[in-house]
Parts: structure tokens; sequence; C-alpha cells
């Protein structure tokens, strides 16, 4: 009978035989003293004949690329990890083994004086699951490169690329000289040069000195179509090594499209649909409803006070709230800036308003909740039908938006019919502007002002009609207001202004008695830092002082613009007498006339149509009073009635201009006024 001692010695006997018969050895460690007992040899399965082998001046060890990884996982179990494993490559031909530590005997430090070991040598099967596994299922070509030898060996090919290149790739090929061809032979033009550099053995050593892994997309051409690939290289040689590594290649074109829709069709800011996104879904939807376009009031205001971050991160709410409010049926999208677009899938008005009337509600609380400025939205809504154009729908019910752009009293704007006509007729007015422009076509037409007092004439008012071809004249109604929000009423300002002073030069050459004639100057026109330069030489050239062409500039233009004063200063300084218009329309403020910049006061008609009222008398005669204590003259514009006269001359108006003394006079007939 055996004792305990043997039979312990058989079954280690019986282990390693068994292991031995996998190509596997099993061996001791001995980690303080740097030594290892029958390491991979053939002689240790004879247990008299165990061989014990130096860690470090092992001929076996140091026939590893990976050398220095083995020694690091010994030092790890010398301080007394319990496991440890690492695989190996041998530095000649493919042969890879991996060896795995457990520590078994500690000292009272806890350091490891003892681990057992096993050591495997991994067949072809197991070199390609590596191989697999370190590139992902996803690669449909696969190569093991020994950089060292220069010898490239396929594993799995893409079968376009074994057509074209398998006879190449057989007789294991050097890397550099297999890419060159691939590249010259597939890859499209524009990549060409940029594909070698980047998976070039020089820049591959680079990128291995920080991670064991790098990428490269590109582009290649396959049946006339250009498609997109990856380049994955893993390096097996150790971070910091470059002696062997695996290169897949993948046709990533889905992924990619999956990508580049993705950036064309999601905003960037709000996560959501942008404006193609929410175009291409409302022509694949086959049903009726209605389209609004959204926008906030002063939304820059947000911007100013708060940072761009903080109106982004308000922008993101805004979509959320109205992805929360519309229907499973409905879209909605960001167009830009703090401008929105929503498709509501209803057939009944009066549910899109309760809709508008919900996002209205949850944006005040995205203001309370982000402690914001108050986030005051404004719609447009119109009629939506498969196969209208977005851009036709987007287009009118941007058009009612602006409708009520000016008014926070009002939520939304319903775009009808009459809004389309307006919009062609608008259009034709744009496209004929310049044309009409350039052939004198708008004609300046003279409205008088009196002395109430005297009944004189005094002065007058310039103002432009424009004569169609049919001889059909457009009220400044229709196009100025037009050619105030497309820009073009500075040239329209420009070209009243210089025909006013081309005929008081006419009239004062021609003996004439001639009376100021004041010039209406736009709200657009004033933002040009170079007006009063512009105004003031086009009155020099033709020879005309300027106290004889006073401007005019509405009050609420004034109080928007912070740079009156200066502007007023610049005018003044230049000989321009300043007459303030529309005092009175909704606008008024004691501030206006204390701004000290104006000549002229020109109290609007709202406020002349209060004379017999009481109360209405008792603020005009104030408000003269007023402007008289503080130097300003008043004129009284929309005058009509004969006790309108009385009163205004009984309070010391300065001048009259209104329909009792004369409607506007085309030029004829106001040059008969000034022979008279």
């Amino acid at each position: 009978m055996s004792n305990r001692f043997d039979d312990e010695n058989n079954i280690e006997m019986d282990i390693k035989t068994a292991f031995a018969s996998w190509g596997k050895s099993v061996f001791k460690c001995f980690p303080q003293e740097g030594r290892l007992r029958s390491f991979l040899s053939e002689d240790s399965l004879d247990d008299s004949k165990e061989k014990t082998v130096d860690i470090i001046n092992n001929p076996f060890i140091d026939s590893m690329v990976d050398r220095n990884n083995l020694l690091k996982a010994v030092d790890r179990i010398a301080a007394g990890e319990k496991f440890a494993t690492v695989v190996l490559h041998a530095k000649e031909g493919t042969d890879t083994y991996r060896i795995s530590f457990k520590s078994v005997c500690f000292d009272d430090d806890g350091r490891t004086v003892e681990a057992i070991g096993l050591a495997e040598q991994l067949d072809d099967r197991l070199n390609e699951s590596e191989m697999v596994n370190a590139l992902g299922s996803n690669f449909n070509s696969i190569y093991y490169i020994d950089v060292d030898n220069n010898k490239m060996y396929p594993y799995r090919m893409n079968p376009s690329v074994h057509a074209m290149f398998g006879e190449a790739l057989e007789a294991k090929p050097g890397y550099q000289e297999m890419m060159e061809k691939y590249v010259n032979a597939i890859v499209l033009e524009e990549d060409k040069l940029h594909m070698l550099l980047e998976t070039s053995i020089n820049n591959l050593r680079r990128q291995f000195l920080i991670k064991d892994t790098y990428q490269h997309d590109y582009r290649i051409v396959r049946d006339g179509h250009v498609q997109y690939c990856r380049a994955k290289f893993v390096n097996v040689s150790g971070v910091g090594e470059l002696h062997k590594m695996i290169a897949g290649f993948s046709d990533i074109s889905p992924e990619k499209q999956r990508e580049l829709e993705r950036i064309a069709y999601v905003d960037t800011v709000t996560g959501g649909n942008n404006y193609e996104s929410f175009k291409k879904k409302l022509r694949d939807r086959n049903v009726s409803g209605y389209l609004i376009s959204m926008d906030i009031h002063s939304f820059k205001i947000v911007n100013s006070i708060c940072g761009v971050a903080k109106g982004d991160e308000a922008l993101r709410w805004i979509s959320e709230n109205i992805r929360g409010v519309v229907g499973h049926n409905d879209i909605s999208g960001h167009i830009n800036a703090d401008r929105f677009v929503i498709f509501c899938a209803d057939d009944k008005i009066n549910k899109v308003i309760k809709k508008i009337e919900t996002i209205n509600l949850q944006l005040i609380k995205v203001s309370e909740s982000l402690k914001l400025p108050k986030i005051q939205p404004y719609f447009g809504v119109t009629k939506w039908e498969p196969g209208k154009k977005v851009e036709e729908a987007y287009s009118e019910a941007n058009f009612a938006k602006n409708r009520i752009k000016e008014r926070k009293d009002v939520l939304y704007q319903i775009y009808s019919q009459a809004d389309t006509e307006r919009i062609v007729e608008e259009k034709q007015m744009e496209d004929n502007f310049y044309r009409d422009l350039k052939d004198n076509r708008f004609e300046i037409w003279y409205q008088p002002k009196y002395a109430p007092k005297t009944n004189k004439l005094v002065g007058a008012e310039g103002l432009v009609r424009w004569r169609r071809g049919n001889n059909e004249i457009i009220p400044p109604s229709k196009f100025i207001p037009l050619f105030e929000r497309n820009g073009m009423i500075k040239a329209l300002d420009e070209y009243v202004f210089r025909e006013v002073c081309t005929h008081q030069k006419r009239w004062l050459d021609e003996g004439k008695k001639i009376v100021p004639i004041s010039i209406n100057l736009s709200r657009a026109s004033l933002y040009f830092e170079s007006v009063v330069k512009r105004y003031h030489d086009i009155a020099r050239r033709i020879g005309v002082y300027t106290h004889l062409v006073p401007i005019e500039i509405t009050e609420s233009a004034a109080v928007d613009n912070d740079e009156i004063k200066s502007i007023a200063d610049r005018f003044h300084g230049n000989g321009f007498p300043l007459l303030v218009d529309d005092f009175g329309s909704g606008y008024s403020s004691l501030a206006t006339l204390n701004m000290k910049c104006f000549d002229t006061l020109k109290i609007d008609k709202s406020l002349i149509d209060y004379i017999g009222d009481s109360n209405g008398e008792r603020l005009l005669v104030h408000t003269i009073a007023l402007a008289k204590e503080l130097g300003i003259c008043v004129t009284a514009e929309g005058v009509e009635r004969r006790e309108q006269v009385e009163f205004l001359k009984n309070i010391d108006c300065d001048s009259i201009q209104g329909f009792y003394y004369s409607k506007p006079l085309p030029l004829a007939e106001y040059e008969m006024l000034l022979e008279a």
C-alpha cells in the first residue's frame, strides 16, 4: 500500500501526462526566487528529472515577442495576486502560447512563495478565434500581419477582394506592398493618399504607442458606386511595440448612410427633427391637417441676458414641450434660431387652436423653470393637404404669423386666400420695384401745410405714389410696409429725397417762392451709419440748402433707436431741421419731447380727432403748451373740419396739414399752388 506522499506524486504525474497529451504543460513557479520548475520541458513528465530554470535567462521566454508582459505577470503574482494570465507570440513563425498562474502558498507579508502554472500552445483554431474576437464579427476580410518578417496572411476574404487579390495574398506578400495594390485598384481617388498615410507601418507604430487598436474610414468605388469602408488594426504585440497585428476590413455603407441621415435630419440644437426631416416626414404622410409656423417674441433678449448656452438649453426645452403637446400623428421640427414648425393631423381648426394655447401655457412654465425672461410665442396657421408643397405651406403660415409679429396681444393668425392674393401682389411689387424706380414711375406728391392764423402756405410734405404701367396708382399703404420688411425702403427713401431736392432746385432757379418740404426717413434708413452724410451729399450736389428739405422721423423709430440723439445731432450739424412724426399714435412719451432732438412735433390724426371731447382737448392743450415751452414748433396732421382748425388756432398750433386745406397734390397741381 502506497503512502499519501506516493499517491500525491502519482496524481501529479497523471495530471502532467494528461496535459502533455493536449499540448500543455504544468509547472511550478517560485516568483520570489525568479525560477520555474518543469517549464515546457520534454523530460518534465519524469518527476525524478524535474528541470528547474531561471525566469530571466530562459531561451523559451527570450524567444517571445511579449517577454516583458510575462515578466510583469510574474511580478504581480510575486506581489500576492491570486491569478494572472498572459498570451505570448513567438518572434519566429506564428506560434502563440497562453501562460496562466495561480498563487498557492504565501508568506507572512501576503506575498506569493509558490504558484502553479499552465502553459498551453494555441493552435490555429484558437488563433483564428483570437483574431475574430479582437476585431469583432462584423469584419468580412481579416488578415494576420507579421511585421517583423513582412508577411501578410489572409484568414478571411470578401469574395470580391478574393477575386481581385486572392492570388497575390496566397503568396503571403508584404503588408505595405499589398496595401498599395489595394488602394490603387479600389480606393476613391481623393482618398488614396490619405489612406496610404493612415495605414502605413510608421503611422501605426505611432498610434500603437498609446493604444492597441486603430481604425480608419475611407471610400471605395465598386460597380460604379461609392461605398464606405473601415479598416481596423489590432496590435497583438503589446502596447508600445509592433511586431504582429491583425487587420480587418469591412463595408460600413449602411452604418454610414444612417449616420449621414442622422446628420441630415437631426437638429443639432434640440436633438429633434430639423426642417429637412420635418418636410420628408410630412411628405410621406397622406393625411390632411394644419401646418403651423411658430416664433418667439424677442428671443434674442434671452441670448443677450443669459448667454447663447442658456438660449440653446431653452430651445431644447421648448422643443420637448412642443413634442409633449402634439399628438402621436403630429410632427414638429426646429427650423433655426427661435423658429419652429408643427404639423397637426386634425380636421378641425378648434383642435389646432387648443394645442397652440396649450403650447403657450407650457412655454410660460419653461420660462419659470429656467428662470428666463418670459418666453412668448406667436403662431401662423395654414391648411395642409397631401400633395401640396411643404415650402409653399410654410410660406403661407409664415405670412400669417408675420401679420401679428408686432402684436403681443394676439397669439395666432390663420392664413386665408386673401393672403395668397396679397403674397402674389407683393411678389410682383418686389419684382418690379427697381425697374420702375429707374423709369421714374414713383411720383412725388405734395401735401401743403398752412398757418391757421394767416391761412398762408408755410410748408409741405413730400409723399410718394407708385404709378403702374396701366396708369393705376398704388397707395403707399400697400408698398411702404412691404419695402420696410424687405429692406428696399432705403433705396426708395433716397429716391424721394433726391426728387424733392431736384424739384426745389428747379423752382428756385425759376424764381418761384418756395417753402420747406419735409421728407420721411424710414426706420431702416436710420440704421445706416452714413445716412446723414449720404443725404447731405445729395442736397449739396443738387444745390439745395438743407433747411429747405427737413427730415421727418416717426416717433416709434426714434424711441426704438438708441443712437437717435447722435443721429439728430449730426442732422442738425448739417443744417437739417428734424420733425417727429405721428406723435400720439401709440408710442407717445414725455421723454420724446425731452430728447431735445426735434424742431417740430407733428401731432397724429388720432389725437386731432379728440377735438370736441373735453378730455381729449385738455390733452392737446397741455401737449402743445409743453412743446412750446421746450421751444418746439407744432404741426397738426389729419385736420378735416373747420372746428378743428379754430380750436388749434386758439391754442397756438403753428401749422396744419390735412384735407381741410388740401389733399396731397401731384407735381403739376402743387406747382400751380406755388405760382398762385
